[in-house]
């Protein structure tokens, strides 16, 4: 069974910004799926939980220049 973890993120304006956050996690098996909404500075990744965590995945996030902070789990 895979979670969801929602991010809001400060300082992501533009479609550029994307694929910067994408690098960021491609390494991570345990990501199913990465919704970036730049309009909304939101990320919602879907994960499973026995491969990676929440505190993974916003050390990860953190590594592409923007701040993250985690909004809900569901």
């Amino acid at each position: 069974m895979y979670e969801k973890g929602h991010f809001k993120v400060v300082g992501m304006y533009c479609t550029t910004c994307k694929p910067i956050v994408q690098n960021q996690l491609k390494n991570n098996n345990g990501i199913r799926k990465i919704d970036i909404n730049y309009m909304a500075n939101s990320v919602v990744i879907e994960f499973d939980p026995t491969l990676t965590n929440i505190k993974e995945i916003k050390e990860s996030l953190e590594k592409s220049g923007y701040k993250f902070i985690r909004v809900s789990r569901y």
